[in-house]
């Protein structure tokens, strides 16, 4: 999230979800990374939510 990149994002979510991750957990690193990357990590964090729902469906 934080170093900006999509293609990392996607890879990311998918290992997470592979992992039996919950929504609720990435929510919570999300929030930590706007937290501390603020508002570019903020649209980051958008584009992983939405990997989810992609991934997840």
């Amino acid at each position: 999230i934080t170093q900006h990149c999509s293609g990392c994002i996607g890879f990311h979510v998918k290992a997470l979800l592979k992992l039996g991750c919950t929504r609720q957990e990435l929510e919570e690193m999300l929030a930590v990374c706007v937290y501390m990357g603020g508002g570019p990590a903020l649209m980051y964090a958008a584009e992983a939510l939405k990997a989810w729902e992609t991934f997840s469906a």
